[in-house]
């Protein structure tokens, strides 16, 4: 399976902090439809706090990193594995959201000699349906790019029909940009294949079951109000995670981005103490 180079965003440590050099950096990676750029202020905050390195990644298929196929967990894995070491990072703690949650499950059991901790964000290690009609997003983005628009005004009242949240529909149409080719009023075009990625749903819902175990410190924040961290899953996250821990934030799926602060507060919390 071949590897991609992932596109992302370094932060890197102030350099008056009381820091060790050696600090294992944060790599994360956003979710389905994401990108580097939704982490922005987070990541930021949790390098001036935690004193370390921090790199916010696009996974394939999503923001500027390359379109490949095939986009599954293997795949996208291997890309980290390949990101780890060619920026040549020391056991990195690897934080992930959603989609980006279950890539940093399946490195931390594929390759637990590059990890050191695991932040997961609102997922679990079970095969699940999506908690939103992703489906339904693909075609109305493609709508979007069909129709030649111009105006974000109209690209949203689209994507309304769809989707009644002001605040996801924004964060959807951060993957569609003005095309320069015309030099002025340009339409919205998809910067990301959304074909490949609407024909790989099923791939972003399964998880492979597997006999391997990551035995480093593990936390699972969930949502309250988001189908994901339940009893039910407790029994697959022990399988996989024996040391795992979790917390809950009066949120729904999209959890850092609801209670940024009490959410990084976690993180803080949880590397610090381990």
């Amino acid at each position: 399976m071949s590897t991609v180079p992932l596109a992302f965003t370094r932060i890197t440590a102030e350099k008056d902090a009381i820091a060790d050099e050696g600090k294992p950096p944060l790599v994360i990676l956003h979710g389905l439809f994401g990108s580097k750029q939704n982490w922005g202020a987070i990541s930021k905050q949790l390098s001036r706090t935690l004193s370390r390195d921090t790199y916010c990644v696009d996974l394939r298929n999503h923001g500027d990193s390359p379109h490949q196929s095939p986009h599954t967990y293997a795949a996208m894995s291997e890309d980290i594995v390949r990101f780890i070491k060619d920026h040549q990072l020391n056991k990195p703690i690897l934080i992930g959201h959603s989609m980006g949650g279950k890539v940093v499950m399946q490195t931390a059991l594929e390759r637990p000699d590059l990890v050191s901790q695991l932040i997961v964000d609102d997922m679990v290690p079970i095969k699940f349906g999506l908690a939103h009609d992703f489906s339904a997003y693909v075609r109305k983005l493609l709508e979007i790019e069909r129709s030649n628009i111009i105006s974000q005004k109209e690209a949203d009242r689209i994507l309304s029909q769809t989707e009644p949240d002001l605040s996801i529909r924004q964060f959807l149409l951060t993957n569609m940009k003005k095309s320069q080719n015309d030099g002025t009023k340009g339409s919205y075009k998809s910067r990301i294949p959304l074909k490949l990625l609407g024909d790989s749903l099923t791939d972003v819902m399964n998880w492979e079951d597997s006999d391997k175990i990551y035995n480093g410190p593990t936390l699972f924040i969930g949502g309250k109000r988001s189908p994901y961290v339940k009893p039910t899953s407790y029994p697959a996250m022990k399988r996989y995670f024996p040391k795992y821990e979790i917390s809950e934030l009066d949120t729904g799926h999209w959890v850092h981005a609801e209670m940024p602060r009490e959410f990084m507060k976690l993180v803080e919390d949880f590397i610090s103490k381990h």
